[in-house]
């Protein structure tokens, strides 16, 4: 029994510091979300917040979004920016896309 519980009790605590560790955007496609991304020119809008290089909005020091949810909540935002109304399924691609930067677990 003690030889069980030595064994069993270690799995399950990797498996939950597994899930914790998990991608936030796991139903996203980073591929599709690109794809999104740049059909609605995002980076146009980013581009002019930051002087020409609107990839430096999600690495810049005082950036908004520091959690998973801020980015859900930042794209929605940004769609009335681009005049789009994303899915749910099209806001999880595009937080995958954008999780290169921000890099969430």
């Amino acid at each position: 029994m003690k030889l069980i519980t030595a064994i069993i009790f270690p799995a399950m605590l990797l498996g939950a510091a597994t899930s914790a560790l998990a991608n936030p955007f796991e139903t996203g496609n980073a591929l599709t979300g690109q794809k999104i991304f740049d059909e609605h020119k995002c980076n146009s809008c980013h581009d002019k917040i930051m002087a020409g290089d609107g990839n430096k909005i999600f690495t810049r020091i005082t950036r908004k979004v520091n959690t998973p949810d801020a980015l859900i909540g930042q794209i929605g935002m940004c769609s009335g920016n681009v005049n789009a109304h994303f899915s749910n399924q099209e806001t999880q691609d595009l937080a995958a896309y954008l999780n290169r930067y921000y890099k969430f677990k």
